[in-house]
């Protein structure tokens, strides 16, 4: 009778959920940033910020080696 366990009625599967944070085609919208100053402003000075960091640490290895010519 083993065979009578393989032989019961399957429950009827469900539509699958969708997953969070899942959307439609149609809600998918791709992100277009404006290139502006707004926009152009903060990559700015994000660029200048390393800089002035890189000139600054430079600068501090030089004195701290006492390379710096004095007159």
């Amino acid at each position: 009778m083993p065979s009578a366990l393989y032989n019961r009625a399957k429950p009827p599967l469900e539509a699958d959920e969708e997953a969070p944070g899942t959307v439609e085609a149609w809600e998918a919208v791709a992100p277009i940033r404006p290139d502006t100053a707004h926009v152009r402003a903060p990559r700015f000075l994000d660029l200048a910020g390393e800089l002035a960091t890189a000139a600054l640490l430079i600068a501090g290895g030089v004195f701290a080696y006492g390379y710096l010519p004095v007159a």
